[in-house]
């Protein structure tokens, strides 16, 4: 599936972001909250990354692992927008649920046209 090989810019873009809150807010402002946001960002961008190597390379499981990737990355951004933190823009909020709602539809469909019995 060529779509996973996507999932690898978008998590690297979005992971940037966790990172760097993570380190700013979280490890050196000494907030939790970013700290925490951070952390969990950057698991749904290694989950992301995971998910599109899977795809890529055909391995069982890999549709499953793109589900909860995909579902991650749409409740992590949406939570992470929300005020009053807003950890994230509305930029970001767009590539990160957006994508996930993208993915988590080609996902679900493909498995679909994969069982659907033949005419």
């Amino acid at each position: 599936m060529k779509l996973g090989l996507l999932n690898i810019p978008v998590a690297l873009f979005l992971g940037y972001g966790a990172v760097d809150e993570l380190i700013q807010r979280g490890i050196r402002g000494g907030e939790v909250q970013p700290f925490i946001i951070g952390v969990i960002g950057i698991v749904v961008s290694v989950l992301l990354v995971l998910s599109g190597v899977a795809l890529w390379q055909r391995r069982p499981g890999a549709r499953r692992l793109a589900i909860v990737a995909a579902a991650a990355s749409v409740l992590f951004h949406v939570y992470a927008a929300l005020p009053p933190h807003r950890n994230v823009g509305i930029l970001v909020l767009l590539i990160g649920a957006g994508y996930g709602l993208i993915l988590l539809a080609v996902v679900l469909s493909s498995g679909r046209m994969r069982s659907a019995p033949a005419h």
